[in-house]
């Protein structure tokens, strides 16, 4: 059985993502304040980039936002959870896996769980973690400050007359048009996605890259960059740029849109399904607790951001199985 799949009970009432509730206003306010106030919270600062950088630095500098956004969503978002709020129930209650946090769990409660004298198993787990989160950190910091600037620079050379647009004269305000290329980014990127992942699990000669990703069994936020280098190249790099190649978006869109994919990614990998996230209270966005339980199967739900591809091409129905037996557990 998917450690996912628990029988916690809980004496508050728990509220799931994408069904309607006050969390779902929440959420949405957290998106109109993305669509409609970030850009005049930037746009004094982003003549600056336009005035001072070439194009092409520009654009790598743009792609270099992964690393503090990072660091500022562990603060503002991971944190709180894991440490802060870690006895707080009507926190604890969305947390999707049974099982407890390593940095948390004692040896006493893991032998109760498995019915068995297992201390010395429980002291390797704790001691594997901390070695796992050795190298995501290495992982994340190669990726963030040193693979993504170094694949623009790359993809600005190669093709020199793709680099997008940072002019202000053109600078995206909230419009119907500005709406519809984030539309579809979002719809092509996880398109790419998708199929890229998919691709990932089918065959063994890219799954023994992908397979570092699926180190993690319960997921936490520093498992959202954690990617051998080829596999980030194909299931990461490369629909984010046939996104672009495709979109032919403004430096800022692309901008707008990376923050959003970098909530997502960072979100898939919280453990917690939040009903009030700003990524997953609208229909079609794919539950956090569908790439928890992708973790822990290795199996379905390929998408991300998105459900719609999954349920498109069907790889989506055991989870919906499993939900709802969850979900009836929790009730």
């Amino acid at each position: 059985r998917p450690s996912t799949q628990t029988s916690r009970k809980t004496t508050m009432p728990i509220i799931q993502q994408r069904s309607l509730s006050i969390y779902t206003l929440f959420g949405a306010i957290q998106s109109a304040l993305w669509f409609f106030v970030l850009p005049s919270l930037i746009k004094p600062y982003w003549a600056k980039i336009s005035d001072n950088y070439t194009n092409q630095q520009a654009e790598v500098l743009l792609w270099a936002i992964g690393a503090p956004y990072m660091l500022l969503y562990m603060l503002v978002a991971a944190l709180p959870p894991y440490f802060i709020l870690r006895n707080v129930e009507w926190v604890q209650q969305y947390k999707i896996s049974r099982d407890p946090w390593p940095w948390l769990s004692s040896s006493k409660k893991q032998s109760n769980r498995d019915s068995k004298n297992d201390n010395d198993a429980a002291a390797k787990q704790r001691q594997l973690f901390w070695k796992q989160t050795y190298k995501s950190i290495l992982l994340d910091f190669f990726g963030l400050f040193i693979f993504i600037p170094t694949l623009v620079y790359i993809k600005t050379i190669v093709w020199p007359t793709h680099v997008m647009s940072f002019s202000m004269e053109d600078f995206p305000t909230p419009s119907i048009q500005s709406a519809s290329t984030l539309l579809s980014m979002g719809i092509i990127h996880e398109f790419g996605f998708y199929w890229t992942h998919r691709l990932m699990h089918m065959y063994p000669s890219l799954y023994k890259y992908h397979k570092v990703h699926h180190e993690y069994k319960q997921n936490n936020v520093l498992s959202a960059q954690h990617f051998h280098p080829i596999d980030f190249l194909i299931s990461i790099a490369l629909p984010a740029i046939l996104t672009t190649e495709i979109v032919r978006p403004h430096g800022f869109a692309q901008f707008q849109f990376g923050l959003w994919l970098l909530t997502a990614n960072f979100d898939d990998h919280l453990g917690y399904a939040f009903p009030w996230a700003a990524v997953r209270w609208f229909p079609w966005s794919a539950g956090t607790d569908a790439h928890e339980y992708h973790h822990s199967v290795n199996m379905g739900c390929y998408g991300s951001k998105l459900s719609l591809w999954d349920w498109v091409f069907g790889t989506d129905n055991v989870y919906n199985e499993w939900r709802k037996k969850r979900w009836s557990l929790v009730d």
